[in-house]
């Protein structure tokens, strides 16, 4: 059992962020719930008030600089030591330097999970506020283009802003590290070395994320462009956003992650569950987020944890939480706490381990029907199969934050997620 997700247990990688706090008197304000005026809204319970623009942003500057950044933070050093990692490897290629690899993979992708679910600034595309598209050219995930990584590997090509985003990223590195053998469709040339171009383009695109990873940090740190203060002081200076309730809706859309993503994308569409938008009939741990290094049950870990830390804050700061009691509405920050509590308790206990859990769990389906089942009654029982059963859990707590949660805190949606109640 992991115990981050018992409150305040969790410390953020790194220091703790050097920006500036809002004030005690502000702190006052929030709870005050109000006094201190400006806009806002929300709704909910029986005397539903006004927790005001300045109370927003102090909850904005703590899930920037308690949350986000050392999540930002912590993945540059880990993409740094891939990149070092895969170098030895690409140098020899001994089987001690390729599980090394694998393990320097792991721990980068299992941090930069969380980050996935804080799509906001410059790790956001660029039709968003802010967005730089720093994300995809890290982790281009749903989308990977094996003959197109394969083929890059034997032509020796670069790796750079150029390239398409479903043939590098670490996507393809857990390709390149796993994949063994020829790939039937796009067979290495004759005189190809086909491991060693393999290592080599591998630790080309590991070089090329460090560069990226360094740059989102840069992005947010109040010593280089500082989105942080641009997050922080929503509709106080911020040129990025007018309001807080702006940024709070930017942060909202990339919540949905765990929606669209965690739950249709990765757990309902491997199963044969199916998801609105998706074809996905039947099992099938190809559809699975990580086939090859099967490790599919730690990237969604990490995603619930990071969107149940924005919620209670880290290290002291305030959360989303915070907004919904200042509105008289505790009950339902209650009510999500323990239905994602109960999801990572269920990936802990039932679909553990990490390595391999999930995706032999969608291999040993045998009957759709109890998947279904399982998933439409996720408490029913031991012998359920537990990947469906997961799926249930999650969608519990994904329909009170887009129906309720959002709703009380007029948070917005993407586009995407309208009408879908998968």
């Amino acid at each position: 059992m992991h115990a981050q997700h018992t409150l305040s247990t969790h410390t953020a990688p790194g220091q703790r962020r050097g920006h500036a706090r809002i004030s005690a008197v502000l702190l006052a304000c929030t709870l005050m719930l109000g006094a201190c005026g400006g806009g806002g809204g929300g709704g909910g319970g029986s005397t539903p008030v006004d927790t005001g623009d300045q109370a927003r942003r102090v909850v904005l500057a703590d899930i920037g600089g308690e949350v986000i950044l050392p999540a930002i933070e912590g993945f540059t050093p880990l993409a740094q030591q891939l990149q070092s990692a895969l170098d030895n490897y690409a140098a020899d290629l001994s089987s001690g330097n390729r599980d090394a690899a694998r393990t320097a993979w792991a721990s980068a992708m299992a941090a930069f999970s969380r980050i996935e679910v804080m799509q906001l600034g410059p790790a956001a595309a660029d039709s968003q506020m802010g967005g730089e598209n720093l994300r995809d050219l890290i982790y281009f995930w749903p989308s990977r283009n094996e003959c197109l990584i394969d083929n890059a590997a034997y032509s020796n090509s670069a790796v750079n802003q150029t390239t398409r985003a479903d043939s590098m990223g670490l996507g393809a590195i857990e390709y390149l590290l796993w994949f063994e053998g020829d790939n039937p469709n796009c067979p290495p040339d004759s005189g190809v070395n086909r491991d060693q171009a393999r290592a080599d383009h591998a630790a080309r695109i590991a070089a090329f994320i460090t560069t990226q990873a360094t740059e989102l940090q840069t992005s947010w740190q109040a010593s280089g462009e500082n989105f942080l203060g641009e997050f922080a002081n929503a509709g106080a200076g911020s040129s990025t956003y007018s309001s807080p309730q702006e940024a709070l809706d930017a942060l909202s859309v990339a919540l949905f992650y765990v929606e669209k993503q965690t739950k249709d994308s990765k757990i309902a569409c491997p199963t044969g569950i199916g998801a609105t938008g998706q074809v996905c009939t039947g099992n099938d741990v190809d559809r699975a987020e990580h086939p090859y290094a099967r490790r599919s049950l730690a990237s969604m870990r990490a995603n619930v944890q990071a969107f149940r830390d924005t919620f209670t804050g880290l290290d002291g700061g305030r959360g989303i939480n915070d907004l919904l009691i200042g509105i008289d509405r505790q009950d339902l920050a209650t009510e999500i706490l323990s239905e994602l509590d109960a999801v990572l308790n269920h990936l802990d206990t039932r679909v553990g381990p990490a390595v391999d859990g999930f995706e032999s769990g969608v291999e040993g389906i045998s009957s759709a029907n109890d998947c279904s089942n399982a998933a439409a009654n996720p408490n029913g029982g031991a012998a359920d199969p537990a990947v469906c059963s997961l799926h249930g859990l999650i969608k519990t707590a994904m329909d009170t934050f887009r129906g309720p949660i959002v709703a009380a805190l007029s948070l917005k949606t993407p586009d995407d997620a309208a009408g879908d109640n998968d």
